[in-house]
């Protein structure tokens, strides 16, 4: 039920019928043979950036501590180990046994808002887990190294804007200024990487995602992006909580229209050694989105709670 309304959202929000992204044959024939390692495979992202190598004709190894994720998430066709990575000696030994092309990043702990209260374990698994991963991918010269960092690097959505300007989509000209601990953890690490290419040459791609939704979101998480939110207040029958008047503006971004972009990052000469916001760039009101959850879900006059900033 949740993954048709998913798909429905989509339609809804877009007012069109999703059109998967195909991967060319060019594609297909540059990825061929390649042997990649994909962490939080079992979690949201990770699982469909993992789908997406394999249908490129990768040999994906996923790995995820399952602290987050599911197996029942993890693609078919892929080989699955249970993995921590912040486990120095666990990450070489892979690393020695299989010898990797290229590794997406994507596990971690992402409950933003909860950072502030969990900062010892915020660090050592964004930060110090990243730096294991990083430092096997250097010794065992990894080609490319993809990071999936966040658009939390940013900060308050706003800071970047002079006073009495409009609102506009972040740019990656925008200076970083993270507020959280989960934002400075990622920030950390994209310097980290950066450095890491400059002294040692390994390439790499950073993206900052924003407000993705679809297939294999955690519907369950009460703190982290509001969609999820949003359904889990339903499922719940509790209120859509709502702060302030409703009126913030996101902008709501398909999962697939995301991981076929960062599967295919390494293949894209002129994407290497950059950094991509990535995600849709239309705003949405809350109130709208609000709205238009409980019609997909056949509430379409749910009640909604408001609270004030």
């Amino acid at each position: 039920m949740l993954q048709h309304f998913l798909f429905l959202l989509v339609i809804i929000v877009t007012g069109e019928l999703y059109q998967p992204y195909v991967f060319s044959e060019a594609e297909r024939e540059d990825a061929r043979g390649k042997v990649v390692l994909v962490t939080g495979a079992a979690g949201f992202i990770g699982s469909h950036v993992a789908r997406h190598c394999r249908d490129l004709g990768m040999e994906v190894v996923a790995i995820d501590d399952l602290s987050g994720g599911f197996t029942s998430n993890v693609p078919a066709g892929v080989t699955f180990l249970r993995r921590d990575v912040r486990d120095a000696e666990s990450m070489e030994s892979l690393f020695e046994r299989y010898k990797f092309d290229y590794v997406y990043h994507l596990a971690a702990y992402a409950a933003e808002g909860l950072s502030h209260f969990v900062r010892s374990f915020n660090y050592r698994t964004n930060l110090v887990g990243s730096v294991e991963i990083l430092n096997a991918a250097i010794r065992h010269k990894v080609h490319t190294f993809v990071f999936t960092s966040s658009i939390a690097v940013f900060g308050p959505l706003n800071d970047h804007l002079d006073d009495g300007a409009e609102m506009r989509p972040l740019t990656e000209k925008d200076k970083p200024q993270p507020e959280d601990p989960y934002g400075i953890s990622k920030y950390a690490f994209e310097m980290d990487l950066r450095a890491a290419h400059d002294m040692w040459g390994i390439n790499f791609v950073i993206f900052r995602p924003h407000n993705v939704y679809g297939p294999h979101q955690n519907m369950f998480d009460r703190y982290r992006n509001v969609v999820g939110i949003f359904v889990n207040q339903i499922i719940h029958g509790k209120p859509l909580t709502i702060f302030g008047d409703g009126q913030q503006l996101r902008a709501f971004s398909y999962i697939d229209d995301v991981a076929p972009v960062i599967s295919r990052a390494p293949l894209v000469k002129s994407a290497l050694n950059e950094v991509f916001n990535i995600g849709a760039d239309t705003p949405y009101s809350v109130n709208r989105l609000a709205q238009e959850i409980s019609t997909a879900m056949g509430k379409a006059d749910y009640p909604l709670k408001v609270k004030l900033q």
